[in-house]
């Protein structure tokens, strides 16, 4: 029985698999060039450790038009306000407003209200952008049809391993968004993305009763008939440095994710690209992973007591074989010799993870994202594992919950 419920899981992930890859591969939209007066907000609260790397890497952009800088400072307890207020006297296209603590999504309308110009860029207060990077996200704005534009965004690689699993997720993320954008599915301007004002406050600006403000605010603007694009314009963004601060934000991810899919449930599969497919192959993964990870587990252990295992070597080997690539190398190899039959489990296995490399080699080489830690690659399953199981609390959770979410920071 689990056989048959791990194979129908592992044949589902296949197709899912095959259809991103396929996307993937279809020509990239070309849009004409496009520097309209800018307005880039920074919402931030108690960012003292990067704000001023941040605010540097925007001033310091190959933009050729007019640009101001709006630092939303939301009731920080650090210097963040100290230090741009600094900035701010020796730059004069940098803005500092200061209000009350009230959540990243007031902070993003309090400045889309003090912009200047009619297209704004939003950028997270710990990130940092490359030179061209503004000038690519406001390029397909220059079709009027086109009223949000979003970017690649990495992790910012530090010498703790886990940002670079982290980075390998986030090229995987991003190369989905990139592949939606190729049939104008997109829907998702996490952190980095450019607005048309006028049209964004058409909506309401970003919505505070969800924890994803960024995604409730861009379904709605789909919803409304405003189009949407991503582009390659590329944001380092720092990343959680310990497991639990990791798992909080997956959890505030998750949830918000969900609350989203019940406050707009009626697109889910409706008649249009981003009902019946982008949104949900963004769902998929929560019920995935809620079937997946217990059933996962518990195999790797039936098998592990099912068999004659006992050396403390043997056992480890065993354990290492389940949670890195060298499992999956050495099932494939089994399988060529001869040594295992090839059931339908073990083919969907092998099919899933195939095309989930490719994926991600074809995604990694079009965002110029190779380097020698995504090595890393060869160990990340329990950083999957660890994210499913945060996925499957988050679908539990707001299942059962009636209560909306409070956006506020991560």
């Amino acid at each position: 029985m689990i056989d048959i419920f791990l194979t129908i899981l592992f044949s589902l992930l296949a197709v899912v698999n095959a259809i991103l890859l396929g996307l993937f591969l279809l020509p990239d939209k070309l849009y004409r060039k496009f520097c309209p007066r800018l307005s880039v907000i920074i919402p931030a609260h108690n960012e003292e450790k990067y704000i001023s790397k941040t605010i540097e890497s925007v001033r310091k952009s190959d933009y050729r038009n007019k640009m101001e800088i709006i630092v939303v400072n939301d009731g920080s307890t650090d210097k963040t306000a100290e230090i741009v207020s600094a900035l701010s006297r020796t730059q004069k296209k940098i803005r500092l407003f200061s209000m009350k603590h009230s959540g990243k999504s007031a902070a993003l309308n309090f400045g889309i209200k003090k912009a200047k110009y009619d297209i704004v860029a939003f950028v997270d207060a710990d990130s940092t952008l490359e030179r061209k990077s503004l000038m690519k996200l406001v390029e397909p704005l220059a079709d009027r049809n086109i009223s949000i534009s979003s970017g690649i965004i990495r992790a910012r690689h530090t010498r703790n391993p886990l940002s670079w699993f982290q980075d390998i997720d986030y090229i995987s993320s991003s190369g989905w968004r990139y592949a939606c954008d190729k049939i104008n599915a997109t829907y998702i301007s996490p952190g980095f993305a450019a607005f048309r004002k006028q049209d964004l406050m058409k909506v309401g600006g970003f919505a505070s009763d969800t924890l994803t403000e960024d995604l409730d605010t861009t379904l709605m603007m789909r919803r409304s008939g405003y189009g949407a694009a991503m582009t390659r314009a590329l944001m380092f963004t720092s990343v959680p440095s310990t497991l639990r601060s990791l798992v909080r934000q997956r959890i505030r991810w998750g949830r918000g994710s969900i609350q989203t899919a019940k406050k707009h449930s009626g697109l889910i599969f409706s008649r249009n690209r981003i009902g019946f497919y982008s949104f949900p192959m963004h769902l998929f993964w929560y019920p995935f992973s809620l079937f997946y990870l217990p059933f996962a587990i518990y195999w790797m252990f039936a098998v592990y007591f099912s068999s004659s295992i006992s050396l403390p070597l043997a056992t480890a080997v065993f354990f290492v074989k389940w949670v890195t690539v060298y499992g999956i190398a050495d099932l494939l190899y089994n399988v060529l010799t001869g040594a295992y039959a090839l059931t339908p489990l073990l083919l969907s296995i092998l099919l899933s993870w195939s095309l989930s490399f490719a994926y991600l080699v074809a995604a990694a080489r079009k965002f110029d994202a190779f380097s020698w830690k995504m090595l890393s690659y060869l160990v990340i399953f329990p950083y999957f594992w660890v994210t499913f199981a945060v996925q499957a609390y988050a679908l539990v959770y707001e299942s059962l919950s009636r209560s909306s979410g409070k956006n506020k920071w991560n």
